[in-house]
């Protein structure tokens, strides 16, 4: 089963790689919603 965002957000070894790349967990959550949400609109443009 793949995990989800919010599990690999917790993962102790990507916790520990963001910090020391000094990105947070919040960052990462608005980046995925962001893709998410052009997916969508251009999914929408493709079938109109």
């Amino acid at each position: 089963m793949t995990p989800t965002l919010t599990e690999l957000l917790e993962d102790p070894i990507v916790i520990a790689v963001m910090a020391r790349d000094g990105i947070s967990r919040e960052s990462v959550q608005k980046l995925f919603e962001r893709v998410r949400v052009n997916r969508r609109l251009q999914e929408e443009r493709i079938a109109a």
